[in-house]
């Protein structure tokens, strides 16, 4: 897989200098961007496949959609490898999708997500070798973090109001997805020092 990605990645840069939309100089810079472009399209199609071949797009709309806002702003757990983080992605897409078939009462799936919240709040945003973060951004994410805690918890409190369950427990998969992925990397980066 590595050298089909590298000849790919090689190809895209040698057409983007041929079309001179790139000097040759940044070539190592654009290499870069390449890959993860070419990775991080690897992986949405995969979960799309995963999504569609479990019948379930719908539920990974939802659940994808507050996983991604969290994980942006909370970090976590990351595979050592390329090929480590494309199984364990998708083995965690595959399962936040089968986690859809659990009853959660209304009530359980509040007491798990403001478990969720705490947790959040207390751990991230947690670094790694992926992330290292001096004070100003620890800060920045912890300030986007309570925003982010206070605007999911207004939705969700009118999603209850509206008798939305089956949408509060797509949201709570989400938001503990993220959770775990948090505290697998905090456990992570206390191993690693």
């Amino acid at each position: 897989m590595k050298n089909v990605s590298e000849i790919l990645v090689n190809r895209i840069l040698e057409k983007l200098i041929e079309n001179d939309s790139i000097d040759v100089e940044d070539v190592e810079v654009y290499k870069f961007g390449v890959e993860t472009t070419l990775l991080k399209a690897l992986h949405y199609t995969s979960y799309l496949v995963i999504a569609l071949c479990t019948n379930k797009f719908f539920e990974f709309a939802i659940i994808f959609t507050v996983f991604y806002i969290f994980r942006r702003n909370t970090g976590g757990f990351h595979a050592k490898t390329r090929i480590g983080c494309y199984l364990f992605s998708c083995a965690v897409i595959f399962l936040s999708l089968l986690a859809t078939e659990i009853n959660f009462s209304w009530q359980g799936a509040a007491v798990i997500s403001i478990l969720d919240i705490i947790i959040l709040l207390i751990l991230s945003p947690v670094k790694n070798s992926n992330r290292n973060l001096d004070t100003e951004e620890i800060e920045y994410f912890r300030h986007r973090l309570r925003i982010l805690s206070v605007i999911f918890s207004v939705v969700y409190i009118v999603t209850l109001g509206l008798r939305a369950e089956y949408f509060i427990a797509l949201y709570t998969i989400g938001l503990t997805i993220d959770t775990l992925l948090t505290i697998l990397g905090k456990s992570q980066t206390i191993k690693q020092s």
